[in-house]
């Protein structure tokens, strides 16, 4: 018989009179397979055969038996032989021959145990014998993840601080020991029902179970942390581990694994830059980065279409009531977001480093805009311009080299221009700053400390470096009249300046009797809403005209 010599099971199945299918042929293979060597299987039901009532082989079959559609059909079927299954590619294909079915049946476990192990290598970390993130992911989406189970479950992302230091230090050979002994020590640290894996290279994640509640989640943050607490002994040294916690829970059914790994991620580096051991993510958070990732990409598009402005807040001497000044301040408004405030956009270019073009640009402009001014309007012949620059251009800028480009672009002498920088900024690198100044006043510039009283300077600096004018925070002026210790902080700081022979400009003034007593104190100049909030470059010739 031709069918004995396959390598397949096969089966002939024709429908009876009382509407079963019964074994019309079989081959030895099945037979054997059903342990029907010695009875064959012939005209025996289908449903009559051990063999094929297990898993789910019969369904299949009347599934497609009824299915007057279906020529052809295959599937993967697997028979429990404890102590191992066997697994089978079935195939069902309808005869013209009488409404017969030849089923054939293909023993694939070979393969398929391949391939579980194939699998299981894939989701295992080699080196601490953990899940990896794939296996991490895969049993936060499995089917027993369901939506109520989700919400009732927290992910912590701990990244171990400083790693690639030891493997610098030690060696790779030396990290991947301390990995694999910290993987054991945390194992050995986590509650039943929790999961640990290492999802990154020195970032091991948990699943953990709110069996209490949320807070169950930093109760297993303090369980990390007091395994790493002990010292670890690698190549005869003694080291010591931390780890920066992250930790995210879903806030809505829905939210997939790696939005919620990423949620967890993104905790930690906020963590991380925030000081922290554990933080716990928040959306408006992300909102918040988000934001700023955005408006960073539109800043950087912004500064090169040249679509900021320069607004100018007068600087009014006290005495006489008279403009002597204008500082120039940025801003941003935002084709579709509208105005964007310069307390949001000025800190993401520090941090980003659009400071550089943009102070350029801020420098240029303003400089360009008062040598215009000056040609054109006789009384702004004495006003000088104020432009800031931060401590990151000072450090990362030739400051010198863009004020004398300038000044030499626009025309404008040296002594109309101001340069203000922060106590912080001025203080950060003495040495250097000193230099920088120096230098400015070399080009004629004067050099004024923004903010003072707000940081650290010491007197010694203040008599070392070649600054001119001391403004004084709008916050001390704000409370002055009503706060004693806000009136002698602004009293101490305007004494402080006559004494050194510099001049003084109070910040933030918007009432007279303010205006006022700071005048009485000696105070040369002010700024303020009380005269002016800043003005654009076409509405301050009008200013200048009735002021």
């Amino acid at each position: 018989m031709i069918l004995n010599a396959l390598p397949l099971g096969v089966v002939i199945a024709q429908p009876a009179a009382d509407g079963r299918w019964i074994v019309a042929a079989s081959n030895q293979l099945f037979d054997r397979w059903s342990s029907l060597e010695e009875a064959s299987a012939l005209g025996l039901p289908l449903e009559m055969i051990a063999f094929l009532e297990q898993g789910d082989f019969l369904k299949l079959f009347t599934r497609f038996a009824e299915d007057d559609g279906s020529q052809v059909a295959d599937y993967r079927w697997s028979v429990d032989e404890s102590p191992r299954a066997r697994h089978f590619a079935i195939r069902f294909v309808r005869m013209a021959d009488r409404g017969r079915i030849q089923i054939t049946l293909r023993d694939c476990t070979t393969e398929v145990e391949t391939e579980h192990g194939l699998r299981n290598e894939m989701l295992r970390d080699a080196l601490t014998g953990l899940p990896n993130r794939i296996a991490f992911s895969e049993r936060l989406d499995g089917p027993e993840a369901d939506g109520q189970a989700m919400l009732e479950t927290a992910i912590l992302v701990a990244d171990l601080d400083r790693f690639s230091r030891i493997n610098d230090s030690l060696g790779h050979l030396a990290g991947d020991e301390l990995l694999a002994t910290i993987a054991r020590r945390l194992l050995s640290a986590m509650r039943e029902g929790d999961v640990l894996a290492r999802i990154g290279g020195d970032v091991f994640g948990v699943i953990v179970r709110l069996t209490d509640g949320p807070g169950d989640a930093l109760n297993v943050a303090s369980l990390i942390q007091e395994a790493l607490s002990h010292p670890f002994r690698v190549n005869g040294r003694e080291l010591i581990v931390r780890a920066t916690i992250g930790i995210a829970t879903p806030h809505a059914d829905g939210v997939s694994s790696e939005e919620l790994i990423g949620n967890a991620e993104f905790a930690v580096t906020r963590a991380k830059r925030q000081g922290r051991r554990v933080e716990i993510y928040h959306p408006a958070d992300a909102t918040a980065a988000r934001r700023r990732f955005t408006l960073e990409t539109e800043l950087r598009q912004a500064i090169e279409r040249d679509e900021l402005t320069l607004s100018y807040q007068p600087m009014i001497e006290l005495k006489t009531g008279r403009i002597r000044a204008v500082e120039a301040l940025a801003r941003w408004n935002h084709p579709e977001r509208g105005p964007i405030s310069p307390s949001e956009f000025i800190p993401l270019a520090e941090e980003t480093g659009l400071i550089l073009p943009l102070g350029r640009w801020a420098l240029n402009t303003a400089c360009q805009q008062l040598a215009e001014w000056h040609r054109t309007i006789s009384a702004a012949s004495r006003i000088q311009m104020s432009v800031n620059v931060s401590g990151i251009q000072l450090a990362r800028d030739d400051v010198v080299e863009a004020v004398r480009e300038a000044l030499a672009g626009s025309g404008l002498p040296g002594e109309h221009l101001k340069i203000e920088l922060t106590e912080s900024a001025i203080i950060d690198n003495p040495e250097r700053t000193k230099r920088v100044l120096e230098a400015l006043k070399g080009l004629d510039a004067q050099i004024a400390m923004d903010d003072f009283g707000t940081g650290y300077s010491s007197l010694a600096y203040l008599q070392r470096l070649p600054i001119d004018v001391l403004k004084v925070d709008h916050s001390f002026v704000k409370g002055m009249l009503e706060e004693e210790d806000s009136f002698e902080i602004v009293n101490a700081i305007i004494s402080l300046a006559r004494s050194l022979m510099m001049d003084t400009v109070a910040e933030g003034i918007e009432r007279p009797e303010q205006a006022a007593r700071l005048r009485t104190m000696g105070c040369v100049y002010g700024q303020g809403y009380l005269y002016a909030r800043p003005l654009s470059a076409a509405d301050f010739p009008a200013y200048l005209e009735n002021c």
